[in-house]
């Protein structure tokens, strides 16, 4: 009997493979969303940086020695605060870039399927967008520290603001008061002089030129202390009104190595001075009025 050999059939089939998509208008409001809250974040921590950056550089204008403490910790502080500052900024221009990236990919298209060429672009960027959102939230609050560490390093450092005004003020009013004693000195000399003059044929030429060594110190004193009063005049004016300095601000800085410190030193010095050269005057005048009464 014959074997009867029947045909096997194999049969053959065709799996067809699934076909995922993105919506192109879901992606976007994710993304947007993302550089919105990004943006924002950028906008509040270029503000704060502006600000810092500004007191800084008005500082620094004030400083004589960039190398000396306590500036030179505040310039540390400061480049700290630059560089979160910086990596913040780059990461907020890369989600602007995705973005940028993401609409030349979507443009004319309301789904991105996965059977399509731009599909392993596509799902780079929402990889690459997730990762950055990542790296910005642990960016914020590293900036926040270095910002508030910089800002901190100048409020617990002797360096402070002075109103330039009531500066002026307290040093006009110094002045005014050794001013009027000037003046006043000054007309007593004068007088002195013609009272010496006058007694002249009647005192002996002795005493008649130990009162003229006595007045022509006493002038000579006047003179010096004019000349400083000039020169108080001028640093204050250099110090109030060098605009490089001010940048039509009202207060100034001071502290140690800083012009404003200087220039106050300098005019306090030569306040000093002049009491000092008062005082020799009021001996010399004690002394020529004690020759006077002999």
């Amino acid at each position: 009997m014959k074997k009867i050999f029947l045909p096997v059939i194999i049969p053959i089939l065709w799996l067809s493979s699934c076909v995922v998509y993105y919506e192109t208008a879901d992606v976007r409001k994710t993304i947007d969303s993302s550089l919105a809250i990004a943006s924002d974040n950028q906008a509040k921590t270029n503000e704060d940086y502006s600000n810092k950056l500004d007191n800084y550089q008005w500082l620094e204008g004030f400083i004589l020695n960039k190398e000396l403490e306590p500036f030179k910790s505040i310039t540390r502080h400061k480049v700290k605060m630059n560089k979160t500052y910086e990596d913040l900024r780059l990461k907020t221009n890369e989600i602007k870039a995705l973005k940028m990236t993401f609409e030349n990919l979507a443009k004319g298209k309301k789904k991105i399927k996965s059977d399509e060429d731009i599909w392993q672009e596509f799902k780079e960027i929402k990889k690459k967008m997730k990762g950055i959102k990542a790296e910005i939230d642990q960016l914020k609050p590293r900036y926040v520290s270095a910002s508030n560490a910089f800002a901190n390093a100048i409020s617990t450092s002797d360096f402070k603001i002075l109103n330039k005004n009531e500066l002026k003020t307290n040093i006009e009013n110094n002045l005014s008061e050794l001013s009027n004693s000037i003046e006043r000195t000054n007309r007593n000399m004068k007088r002195s002089k013609r009272e010496l003059e006058g007694a002249k044929d009647k005192i002996n030429d002795s005493t008649y030129r130990q009162r003229i060594d006595i007045l022509n110190q006493m002038d000579q004193l006047l003179s010096e202390t004019e000349i400083i009063q000039g020169e108080i005049t001028q640093a204050l004016d250099e110090l109030l009104n060098k605009a490089e300095i001010l940048r039509n601000r009202d207060e100034i800085w001071t502290g140690p190595n800083t012009n404003t410190q200087k220039h106050v030193s300098n005019i306090q010095d030569r306040i000093t001075q002049i009491k000092n050269n008062q005082a020799i005057f009021k001996k010399l005048a004690l002394s020529l009025n004690t020759q006077n009464s002999e």
